[in-house]
């Protein structure tokens, strides 16, 4: 008798946690799978394919990923998490968050794709084959030279972590010709970029991180000097973003001319073929990781019936 009790028990268990499933993961997939393929759709159109817009790349890489999900989460899918009885707001809070970080996950590792995957690569024979060809992200020199005598430099400071880490990043920046040039008559156009990262505990007094940063740029400066600019695979064009408003900074520097039309040229050591990765695998990769996590934790709230009557009859109504 006591087995007969404990079989039913688990079915009606099996039953309440089915119920939760249909009544939450159709509108979650649907949500994640709009969002997705939205902001995808989006940014090709507007970005790539017509260049509507030139926003930084963070923003798309990384805010819209960020804020774009609560916007569908907290009008569609937190109204079907109140079937679940929770002890207090905080659980509440713990459903939606878990539901946005995973399709943040997701649209982060997407967005980094196809960066990459539609970045084109255009071979040249010299640099000012750039003004010839159609926009490009990565370019291959046949031939060019660098002007090591004609450098210039930019340190930027930011703040990062939950520990408010300071952190320094020094920017080089030196023109390229498409032979070996001495005499730089006119301001170039085309610079060749090389960035160094460092960063620091917030705790260490400020005579520290001077000394700090004083023997990170000596390092960095002697690092240059010893640099091979030609062993590279490709070059990457700076995007709009962060880094080339920091290199065109260290372009000023040494120009003492102010313009926004300078191209900067990134060197890559990893094959054109390889930049992609393992990107497009962690795009479900990141889903997967995130949806499982959601199915084990909806095993435990109990199945508020009372919520689901009244979701079920406003639906009704609002249909009506």
């Amino acid at each position: 008798m006591f087995c007969f009790f404990l079989q039913i028990i688990k079915i009606k268990t099996l039953q309440i946690y089915i119920s939760k499933l249909k009544h939450i993961l159709p509108i979650f997939l649907l949500i994640s799978l709009s969002t997705i393929i939205g902001l995808l759709l989006i940014r090709w159109v507007f970005t790539i394919e017509f260049e509507i817009f030139d926003f930084k790349e963070k923003i798309w890489n990384f805010w819209l990923p960020v804020l774009l999900p609560w916007i569908p989460i907290l009008i569609w899918l937190r109204p079907r998490f109140k079937i679940l009885i929770l002890k207090n707001d905080h659980l509440k809070f713990f459903f939606q968050f878990l539901s946005a970080i995973t399709i943040t996950a997701c649209l982060i590792n997407s967005q980094e794709y196809l960066t990459t995957a539609t970045g084109k690569l255009q071979k040249l024979s010299k640099i000012t084959d750039i003004e010839k060809t159609e926009k490009s992200r990565y370019y291959k020199l046949t031939n060019f030279s660098v002007a090591t005598n004609y450098g210039g430099t930019h340190t930027a400071f930011s703040r990062s972590g939950r520990n408010n880490d300071l952190n320094f990043d020094i920017y080089f920046v030196v023109p390229i010709f498409d032979r070996k040039s001495t005499n730089i008559n006119d301001i170039p156009k085309y610079w060749y970029g090389v960035s160094f990262h460092e960063h620091t505990r917030s705790r260490r007094s400020d005579y520290r991180n001077k000394n700090l940063y004083q023997e990170f740029y000596n390092y960095c400066l002697n690092n240059m000097k010893e640099y091979d600019f030609y062993s590279l695979d490709h070059f990457e064009r700076t995007p709009t973003s962060d880094e080339k408003q920091n290199f065109i900074k260290a372009i000023e520097a040494r120009t003492q001319k102010k313009s926004e039309s300078y191209i900067i040229l990134e060197p890559i050591t990893q094959k054109y073929e390889k930049r992609n990765g393992n990107k497009f695998q962690w795009i479900f990769g990141s889903f997967g990781i995130g949806f499982s996590i959601l199915l084990f934790a909806l095993i435990w709230p109990k199945y508020n019936e009372g919520e689901m009557r009244k979701f079920t009859t406003s639906k009704k109504l609002k249909v009506k």
